[in-house]
């Protein structure tokens, strides 16, 4: 389809050269007709451009920015679903929750949604039920998802920890979490999740593996280094685990965060009280 409007562009832009030289009217009319396109294409593309920028913020650890640019690109009107999921992540990250969710929602009550949009949709929606506390419909709504078949990623990442919190002992969360690492190995929500689970389980050879794993890959990752610290505190490794817990500050917290700085503290207290005695 690409290659068939770039030829039918460029019949139009030699039509009109044709034109101009046929009746007197020299290149002007096609020079009209190339600034007349350039500009459509401008007028039309520019919700991916402001898009663009966004990401680019984004990626920076600019969070304002980044809701800044997105926002833009959603007032044109013009912007696709995808750059609307985008922004309600983002303003998600930025703490706008409602924002976040009535932006999803318009996508999921679209008369025809793409079914991988929608599945990434639902995902983003459930995280806004999460974080407006409301966990049991979060909790529902991802295993309906997943019992019809769709699979992701983040699916698997987010009902893993949804696991986590409402039945950490049990073999269901393990096994789920298992089956996650199984989908992707090298995803860094999906291996915390499985380190967790074998920290609960009190196999903490196996989630210090875990650990190092992630940290080497996700070196800003506030959760990585916490529960890395927890299972070099349980190992007697004390001081492995304050150097650990002093990097924290140094990585991007955002609304997502899912450790509180209070529980950082706390085990800070625990590990230089183990490295006074």
């Amino acid at each position: 389809m690409k290659i068939f409007n770039f030829i039918f562009l460029a019949i139009m832009i030699f039509a009109a050269f044709m034109i101009g030289a046929r009746y007197g009217m020299g290149p002007w009319p096609g020079i009209g007709m190339t600034v007349l396109i350039i500009v459509y294409y401008i007028y039309r593309f520019i919700p991916q451009i402001f898009a663009t920028n966004g990401r680019k913020m984004f990626a920076q650890g600019k969070f304002d920015d980044a809701v800044y640019w997105f926002g833009r690109a959603v007032g044109t009107k013009r912007a696709n679903p995808y750059i609307k999921l985008e922004y309600s992540y983002v303003l998600l990250r930025t703490g706008d929750v409602e924002k976040a969710e009535t932006l999803v929602s318009s996508i999921l009550g679209a008369r025809r949604v793409d079914p991988q949009l929608r599945g990434k949709a639902v995902i983003q929606r459930c995280m806004c039920y999460y974080k407006r506390g409301n966990l049991e419909e979060a909790m529902e709504d991802a295993m309906e998802l997943y019992n019809d078949g769709y699979r992701s990623i983040s699916l698997y990442g987010l009902i893993g920890y949804f696991k986590i919190i409402t039945d950490p002992m049990s073999e269901d969360t393990m096994m789920f979490c298992e089956e996650a690492y199984e989908y992707a190995d090298d995803d860094r929500d999906i291996r915390d999740n499985l380190l967790i689970c074998h920290y609960n389980h009190g196999d903490y050879k196996k989630a210090k593996e875990l650990s190092d794993m992630v940290l080497e890959a996700e070196p800003m990752f506030v959760e990585a280094w916490y529960h890395g610290a927890q299972v070099d505190y349980k190992l007697g490794l004390y001081e492995d685990a304050k150097k650990k817990l002093m990097r924290i500050p140094e990585c991007h917290r955002s609304f997502m965060t899912t450790i509180p700085e209070e529980d950082v503290d706390k085990l800070l207290e625990k590990v230089e009280s183990k490295l006074r005695k």
